[in-house]
């Protein structure tokens, strides 16, 4: 009809409709003045707040959520905002996907068309891993009675070889908010149901508006990555390595019992995961993770730490990796730590006004058992953060992404978990420019572990 819509009666397949739009009041062509210059931008192929630039800045999302205030403790996971009967950040299991087709094993409800969707593969197994960590972000076309289709195809590869066979690959497809204002309250903490071997441990969201986050308030996935792992199944069993990427790690004499890990080989590290032998070792993602000590004092073979895994620049998600577990003796044996959770945020203007603010921490274990001696469970490493924001306001040490502590306080030591990984994108950090060195400045401080990288939002 010549105003750059496309005809709104008839639909086409593959093509998102602008719900915005009022005939000829905010064209950027036909002569008229914008009547909402603040107007945010929608994946429509329309220059929606006239501009000059098309679909620009999608990452800050376009507030058709409306306003979300943190008050107290809320989790992610259930949260339904607004007039939502379906959470605002419904997830589901992937079982294959073609082209823009993803299909699952039940209706999406709480998916439409015009939301935004995660796509992420969160676990592979020891033999199929290499797609574990990839993730992109897609809009809804349409839904149908198990799939969802996206305005434009998949663009990469989730299974072990293609698209079409998942086998034993936990994907999963999330819709991601698109808040207006976001307000944690100092009062408010905003968490996330764990990781469970098919799905959790994940918040992402936009806001388009503000984003304040009180003093004393937080967005925590601490603790809700890969698991810790076990100890032993029954009396004077040997206990199991931490979880990672690649699945739940062994031990227990290889499942039996019939023997300690220092003859099947769980001390040695599962991927990531925390090894274990008697002892439990730390879990591991970006650096740092510890062994766990010998249990007899040197002659055994004692637990390995996780192995590092990943890339600084987070352009493949992962949670972070659990510790592992203490032999079952007397004492309190039980599992080592788990790893942090996954936490993405891309927003306008954000305020943080305290510290440890955004916070994917590894858990700190406290389990230990006694025979000849007394042992520790191993730590969990922290997790991932990527916070991308137009203006950014931010104090020293508000993101946190550490590794937790081994358990230490008897005779042999449990090792510890090591850092997470964390990226901060930004136009203005605390009033200074991308790129100039009091920016520089500004952002060495603001994080622990130090940014892997830090880019201007896009």
């Amino acid at each position: 009809d010549g105003d750059g819509y496309g005809d709104v009666s008839a639909p086409q397949v593959g093509c998102q409709q602008p719900s915005n739009h009022v005939a000829n009041s905010d064209d950027c062509d036909d002569g008229n003045p914008n009547t909402n210059p603040a107007q945010p931008e929608t994946f429509d192929s329309v220059d929606n707040n006239c501009n000059g630039d098309v679909d620009e800045d999608l990452w800050m999302g376009n507030g058709t959520d409306g306003d979300l205030v943190v008050s107290t403790v809320v989790n992610f996971s259930t949260l339904t905002s607004g007039t939502r009967i379906f959470p605002d950040a419904v997830s589901y299991a992937v079982s294959t996907i073609n082209n823009a087709e993803i299909t699952i094993d039940q209706v999406p409800e709480g998916i439409e068309s015009g939301d935004e969707v995660l796509i992420i593969n969160l676990q592979g197994t020891d033999t199929a891993h290499d797609a574990v960590g990839t993730f992109e972000f897609g809009y809804v076309d349409s839904i149908t009675s198990t799939a969802i289709v996206l305005v434009d195809p998949v663009t990469n590869i989730y299974g072990q070889f293609s698209n079409a066979d998942l086998t034993d690959q936990r994907v999963v497809v999330q819709r991601v908010p698109q808040y207006a204002d976001l307000t944690i309250t100092s009062t408010g903490v905003l968490s996330v149901d764990a990781f469970d071997g098919a799905g959790g441990g994940m918040i992402a969201l936009r806001a388009v508006g503000n984003f304040l986050l009180q003093s004393g308030g937080s967005i925590d996935v601490s603790e809700q990555g890969y698991r810790g792992g076990e100890t032993g199944s029954y009396s004077n069993c040997d206990a199991y390595q931490g979880e990672s990427y690649a699945g739940l790690g062994a031990g227990d004499g290889d499942g039996a019992c019939s023997g300690y890990n220092e003859y099947t080989g769980q001390w040695a590290p599962n991927f990531g995961g925390g090894g274990a032998h008697i002892t439990g070792a730390g879990g591991n993602y970006a650096s740092g993770a510890m062994g766990g000590d010998s249990w007899d004092g040197g002659f055994a073979t004692p637990p390995q730490a996780g192995q590092s895994y990943g890339d600084a620049d987070l352009s493949a998600l992962f949670l972070g990796s659990g510790g592992g577990g203490v032999w079952f003796g007397g004492g309190y044996p039980g599992p080592g730590g788990n790893g942090g959770g996954i936490l993405y945020i891309g927003a306008n203007y954000v305020q943080v006004d305290g510290g440890a603010a955004l916070v994917s921490n590894g858990q700190t274990t406290t389990h230990w058992a006694s025979g000849s001696w007394t042992y520790g469970a191993g730590g969990g490493s922290g997790g991932s953060i990527w916070l991308i924001a137009q203006e950014l306001t931010m104090g020293g040490g508000a993101i946190e992404a550490l590794g937790g502590f081994g358990e230490t306080t008897h005779i042999r030591h449990g090792g510890s978990g090591g850092v997470g990984r964390v990226r901060v994108d930004y136009a203005t950090i605390n009033g200074y420019d991308f790129g100039t060195m009091q920016a520089g400045q500004e952002d060495s401080t603001v994080s622990s572990p130090s940014l892997g990288a830090s880019y201007l939002p896009q």
